[in-house]
């Protein structure tokens, strides 16, 4: 058994399927295929359960699960240590930002970030919230910016960055007021350009309109924040984002936009904790939150800084949500 064997499982008990495995490591899937089953032969016993959505794990596979989980993080922790001590970040990084903050914070994090640590290779994901939630979760990122609650993310360490309200945004002759908040059962009577069901931000405005024996109305649903931007501005219909993703937007008058009562996120940072102690993580980091407090400190970007979580309050990986 070898340490890239133990990798090659875990991505396989991630995936949930070995094409997909495969997929991702790069891997011819019957080469991965033969892979697990000399794990298996090696173990005396059988780790996957084969069936038509893909493979499980047995009861043996989640006890190596765990094992593996904690002899790779041990690698990691070994592998860290020892870059910790070279004097410049290198090697790969890979980051997961939401679209809502590409005009406030993401291309100046980027562009600072390459700059300065020439030696890391950095890879970039910009995505909507639920997919970058999704990309943390199975370790494709190391660094991930979340406005969702995440769950079941016991390797990823959060701490909160900053609050923000969010905002029901619609055409220019829409004549929402940025200064006169709107109530939550308002979106029950606008048509609706909605994201993905698995949208937290959908989710928990859906919750809320339930408690009134109301829903949303779906003009239509896309996937992807830059057209639903776009086909808001047209006249499609009404959308709903945190202020940064619109802020451009409201001051050339392309939109307009009012606060809508009560609902706050807080932007939350999530790391890999097999990758935190790494130099160009730590760095990563480091420059994320320098860039938020100067952005917010100097009125670029009209949030407010985080509260620290307290004893029996909000946990760090959570989304403050204001009723």
């Amino acid at each position: 058994m070898d340490l890239s064997t133990l990798a090659h499982f875990l991505r396989v008990a991630e995936a949930g399927s070995l094409n997909a495995a495969a997929g991702t490591l790069h891997l011819a899937q019957p080469t991965l295929s033969r892979q697990m089953a000399a794990l298996e032969r090696e173990l005396g016993a059988a780790l996957l359960v084969r069936h038509r959505r893909g493979v499980s794990l047995t009861a043996a596979g989640e006890q190596l699960r765990g094992h593996a989980e904690r002899i790779l993080g041990e690698m990691e922790r070994a592998r860290s240590a020892v870059s910790a001590s070279a004097q410049e970040p290198r090697g790969p990084v890979a980051l997961g930002l939401p679209a809502s903050m590409r005009y406030v914070l993401s291309g100046s994090v980027v562009s600072t970030y390459v700059a300065r640590y020439p030696d890391v290779e950095l890879r970039v994901h910009e995505a909507m919230g639920n997919v970058i939630e999704d990309l943390l979760r199975s370790r494709r990122v190391d660094v991930a910016i979340l406005i969702s609650a995440a769950r079941n993310l016991d390797n990823v360490q959060f701490t909160p960055l900053a609050n923000e309200d969010i905002y029901l945004v619609g055409p220019p002759d829409a004549r929402l007021d940025l200064s006169t908040p709107v109530p939550v059962s308002h979106l029950a009577d606008v048509p609706m350009i909605l994201v993905a069901p698995e949208n937290w931000l959908r989710r928990e405005i859906q919750r809320r309109l339930a408690r009134h024996d109301l829903g949303l109305r779906r003009r239509l649903e896309v996937e992807g924040q830059p057209l639903v931007l776009d086909l808001a501005r047209k006249g499609a219909g009404y959308t709903v984002l945190p202020l940064c993703a619109i802020e451009t937007d409201l001051a050339a008058g392309r939109l307009s936009g009012a606060p809508i009562e009560g609902l706050t996120i807080t932007w939350t940072l999530g790391v890999n904790r097999m990758r935190a102690h790494d130099p160009a993580v730590r760095e990563l980091v480091r420059l994320i939150h320098e860039a938020i407090d100067s952005r917010i400190a100097s009125g670029d970007w009209r949030a407010a800084p985080a509260t620290p979580q307290v004893p029996g309050g909000t946990s760090p990986g959570s989304s403050a949500i204001t009723a």
